[in-house]
C-alpha cells in the first residue's frame, strides 16, 4: 500500500520542517515560560530536529497511520486519532521530569497532518479491514462423530 510511507513521511517532514523554519518558536517560548514559572528548570531542549526526537516522530506518525489505515469504522479511526495527539502532548511533562523542554508543536502537527490524511484516504476508499466478509461459513476441519461421545474418567490424571 503506497498510501502508508506517503502518508506517514509527508506528516513527519512537515513536523520537522516547521521545527527547523522556527515557526513555533514564540510558542515553544510561551510555553516554556509558563513551565519555567512553575518552578521546572530545563537544562535541555528537544524536539523532532534532534535524533531522539526524530526516532519519536518516526515511530509515532508511522504507528498512527498504520494504525488508521488497518483499523475498521470512522469512530475508531477518531478515537485512535485523539490517543495518538493526548500520547504526543503527555511527552511535555514526560520529558519535564528529566529537566528537558519537549518542542511539542512539530510533532502536535505531524500527527495531526497524519491522522488528516490518512483518515481521508480510509473513509474515501475501500480498505482491507472494512470488507465483511458474507460469503458462506465452510468448515475444512474433518470432525469425528464420536468425538464428543468418548467416556472419559473424572479423575484429574485423565
Amino acid at each position: 500500500m503506497v498510501s502508508f510511507p506517503i502518508f506517514s513521511l509527508v506528516a513527519l517532514l512537515l513536523g520537522v520542517a516547521t521545527e527547523f523554519m522556527g515557526i513555533f518558536d514564540p510558542a515553544n517560548e510561551w510555553l516554556r515560560g509558563g513551565w519555567e514559572s512553575g518552578g521546572i528548570d530545563f537544562s535541555t531542549t528537544a524536539g523532532l530536529t534532534g535524533p531522539t526526537g526524530f526516532l519519536i516522530g518516526l515511530v509515532s506518525v508511522f504507528a498512527l497511520v498504520a494504525a488508521i489505515l488497518g483499523t475498521p469504522g470512522g469512530l475508531r479511526r477518531t478515537i485512535i486519532g485523539l490517543s495518538g495527539l493526548i500520547l504526543s502532548l503527555a511527552l511535555i511533562p514526560t520529558f519535564a521530569v528529566w529537566g528537558i523542554f519537549w518542542k511539542p508543536f512539530g510533532m502536535t502537527l505531524g500527527i495531526l497532518w497524519a491522522w488528516f490524511s490518512s483518515f481521508l484516504y480510509a473513509r474515501t476508499h475501500r480498505m482491507p479491514c472494512d470488507v465483511v466478509n458474507r460469503g458462506e461459513v465452510e468448515n475444512v476441519t474433518q470432525i469425528k462423530k464420536d468425538l464428543f461421545e468418548q467416556t472419559r474418567s473424572r479423575r484429574s490424571d485423565g
